[in-house]
């Protein structure tokens, strides 16, 4: 790769941030100087909680800000997104793109890099679910774009060999969220995160709802956080502003549910909510993911998941097997902590994302015409 082009980052919501965290750290090992790297917010998540405060937390290098605001409808906000990576290459030409996880601003920034004959690296890639979300559209087409994969799991390699993506570009580095949980895991602070909180280590459920599908039929999972509560688990609820507004405007959230409900947390103080929790109910991947990293046990309130191997090894465990049962056996399903780790969910993601760059940057394309480009003359 000509040593005069810069790699550019693209990151704009909460579950980016711990795995930029991770890259800036490969970046960093990198055997030679290379190309420079450029960081870049998009502004998906705009609210300064799970945006700007939780980078300046984590120390995250950004050099762009973009300006994505609030948007109606999910596909205005795509496009949006589309305009605002488009303009800013425009202004800032990259010799090549990094897209990580499987958000909005992923899809955007790899689309558009990818029709302007701009190589593309994803990092989060292979991840598949057997579930038509938003999110498995999302890693379908970046896959689609991207030149080269940096996986996470054994099984994401299987996935995109079996999509015909080649051996050679398919790299498995690991999970980069596993090892910013792991880097700060800190009993100290953690310690005094619960004494803020007025929480016991081991006596409250860790319980997140994000996902619209998850807040159009919320009512089987806060009947069951109303029955753990009258057990002697209280929920500890750290909702997105938008998530905690939906529920009390259709009076979902009962007195007792709502005295319990948190805006976002930083990042160290959810991590220290994660690891002393009794376990966890959540509709998000990536918190399955900081579950299994952290050694918890979680009970997701999806049917499947792209996340599977989170079951694998014993941290999740999934709608289709504890949502009807009685609040003692859910208890019981849940007490027993996963003795392990998925493989390469470890301290060691950005060595080995970073001897994955040491094999890619140099063999990018020079500046000029991409191959992909030569496909597109339409432009």
């Amino acid at each position: 790769m000509d040593t005069g082009a810069t790699v550019t980052v693209y990151l704009g919501a909460r579950p980016n941030t711990p795995k930029v965290w991770t890259l800036q750290r490969a970046v960093g090992k990198l055997r030679t100087p290379g190309p420079a790297w450029s960081y870049v917010h998009t502004g998906q998540h705009y609210d300064p909680r799970l945006g700007a405060g939780l980078c300046e937390e984590l120390e995250l290098r950004v050099d762009r800000w973009l300006r994505c605001g609030e948007a109606a409808t999910d596909a205005e906000q795509l496009g949006r997104l589309c305009t605002l990576v488009e303009q800013d290459l425009d202004r800032h030409p990259a010799g090549a793109v990094v897209v990580v996880g499987d958000v909005n601003t992923t899809v955007a920034a790899a689309l558009v890099a990818a029709r302007r004959g701009t190589p593309v690296i994803h990092l989060e890639a292979g991840l598949r679910s057997p579930d038509r979300t938003p999110e498995e559209a999302n890693r379908r087409i970046v896959t689609a774009c991207a030149d080269h994969h940096l996986a996470t799991t054994a099984e994401a390699v299987a996935a995109l060999r079996a999509e015909g993506v080649p051996d050679a570009q398919v790299h498995w580095v690991g999970n980069p969220m596993a090892e910013c949980h792991l880097a700060h895991d800190d009993p100290a602070a953690d310690a005094a995160v619960l004494d803020r909180l007025g929480l016991t280590a081991g006596r409250y459920v860790l319980a997140t709802l994000h996902k619209p599908a998850a807040l159009s039929h919320p009512k089987p999972v806060l009947d069951v956080l109303r029955d753990l509560a009258a057990a002697g688990l209280p929920p500890v609820l750290p909702l997105h502003p938008r998530a905690a507004a939906h529920l009390v405007d259709r009076g979902l959230l009962d007195p007792g549910l709502a005295e319990r409900v948190l805006p976002p947390q930083p990042y160290r103080a959810f991590g220290a909510l994660l690891r002393h929790c009794a376990f966890v109910v959540t509709d998000s991947d990536g918190v399955q993911e900081e579950a299994a990293a952290a050694r918890v046990s979680c009970l997701a309130t999806v049917p499947g998941s792209a996340r599977e191997v989170t079951r694998d090894c014993g941290s999740t465990h999934f709608a289709d097997t504890w949502l009807e049962l009685p609040t003692r056996r859910i208890v019981e399903l849940a007490a027993t902590r996963p003795a392990r780790r998925p493989a390469r969910w470890d301290s060691r993601v950005s060595d080995r994302i970073a001897a994955a760059l040491d094999d890619i940057l140099p063999a990018l394309p020079q500046r000029g015409v991409h191959p992909r480009a030569e496909r597109l003359a339409y432009r």
